[in-house]
């Protein structure tokens, strides 16, 4: 207590200066408690200052009578006495309107007060403004209650102004320690979301550290999976069937090359069906489509039919080839014909899918694969938190810099407005964590 007095103003002992130093925990305490005494000891200064307010108010309303019931100065013209009472009339109506406003408050909270003298001025203003004329007028018929009314309203702004001086000091004093209230409250709320912010952090670190360890030991798995003779063995599978992949290719290659010099008479010969003119059978439009687009099964079929009604009409002329390419056309269904040739392209190619499906079947049949497609799916997961795990830490160090930015801002506008009411030394001890 001793040290409380000494900071909120008792008579100090002789004995070395020494810093004032408030423990932030206990700071909101100690500011409203110097709040409620700073008030405590401004309200009967109000009290009294309001009272004063009052006695200016009763006597500015029997100034009001007074001007309403009083005569003219002898001498005045009519034409005078009729401008007099219209801004006589202006100006007890304005006189009015400050009883009316001008309600002292039954509070004497020092805040209260501040507010009051703020509207009380405001009126006054606004009284003086629309009477200048009018008290101007009204003195050259009525003088004595002219002085008596200029006076009554300088009595009442010196009791306002009187009010403002005498609580000024201690209303300023009243709001900086409720600015300093309400600056520890946001330090308390900061230190929440900083506590709150580093162990999200803590969290997602642990969630980033133990990501990486399972891609490692995915990884390793990956690795051990593809230095194993069954990998081996799958990889060797794989490269035959691509061979075998390409050999079925180059068969199917060489079937369309053996149609190829047909491609003319072919097209003529389905342009012919589609118009009409020569309608083919459903077993040999089925032939041509198949020629044209599937070779490779083409030569499976039995074609003799097809190349029979094909030769015929190369020769009798319907297809308008021109000689040198029915020469040409003629020459290949010769080729076509010798069913060696189609033969052992056929064997070749059923030999080449039926060795692939041999591998594929023995292929499939090791686990290895589904293994290592697995093991990179996992792998892809953690790659993926991963990002989005370091992007979440990088925003929420983001947000923590952020909050402890404006902590040592708030800090230090509090230091400065703590001294500005308890003294240029005074200090505040936060605790570590804050």
């Amino acid at each position: 207590m001793k040290f409380i007095e000494r900071l909120f103003g008792k008579k100090q002992q002789k004995e070395e200066s020494r810093p004032a130093v408030f423990k932030f925990m206990e700071l909101a305490g100690i500011v409203r408690d110097e709040s409620k005494k700073q008030e405590e000891e401004l309200r009967p200064v109000v009290k009294v200052k309001y009272e004063d307010i009052k006695l200016a108010l009763r006597e500015l309303e029997k100034l009001k009578k007074e001007l309403l019931e009083a005569e003219p100065i002898e001498g005045a013209s009519k034409r005078g006495e009729k401008l007099g009472d219209s801004n006589r009339d202006n100006v007890a109506n304005n006189l009015k309107l400050i009883d009316d406003k001008l309600k002292v408050p039954r509070d004497t909270s020092p805040v209260t007060a501040s507010e009051f003298y703020k509207d009380s001025k405001s009126t006054l203003k606004t009284v003086l403004d629309n009477t200048r004329k009018s008290l101007m007028y009204i003195n050259a018929l009525y003088p004595r209650e002219h002085q008596k009314i200029n006076q009554g309203l300088a009595e009442l702004e010196d009791a306002l102004d009187e009010l403002y001086s005498s609580t000024i000091k201690g209303n300023e004093r009243i709001e900086k320690l409720h600015k300093i209230s309400t600056e520890a409250d946001t330090i308390s709320r900061t230190e929440k979301e900083i506590k709150k912010s580093r162990k999200k952090i803590v969290k997602l670190d642990s969630k980033y550290e133990s990501s990486k360890e399972k891609l490692s030991a995915d990884e390793s798995r990956l690795s051990e999976l593809e230095n194993s003779s069954e990998f081996e063995r799958a990889k060797q599978l794989e490269t035959e069937i691509r061979l075998l992949d390409t050999k079925i290719a180059d068969t199917g290659s060489e079937a369309r090359r053996l149609f190829t010099p047909l491609s003319k008479a072919i097209s003529r010969m389905e342009k012919q069906d589609e118009n009409e003119r020569c309608v083919l059978s459903p077993e040999n439009r089925e032939i041509l489509r198949t020629i044209k687009e599937e070779p490779a099964i083409a030569i499976e079929r039995d074609l003799d039919p097809f190349l029979s009604q094909l030769k015929d009409r190369i020769e009798s002329g319907e297809l308008g080839l021109k000689d040198q390419m029915c020469d040409k056309t003629l020459k290949q269904i010769e080729v076509l014909d010798d069913k060696k040739i189609i033969l052992t392209l056929v064997e070749q190619r059923k030999k080449y899918l039926s060795e692939k499906v041999k591998l594929e079947a023995e292929l499939n049949g090791l686990s290895i694969h589904q293994q290592k497609e697995e093991i990179e799916k996992e792998i892809e997961k953690h790659h993926i938190l991963l990002s989005s795990t370091s992007h979440d830490i990088d925003l929420e160090r983001r947000q923590l810099q952020s909050f402890e930015e404006e902590m040592e801002r708030v800090k230090s506008v509090l230091l400065s407005d703590l001294r500005h009411v308890f003294g240029s030394e005074a200090m505040i001890e936060y605790e570590e964590h804050t």
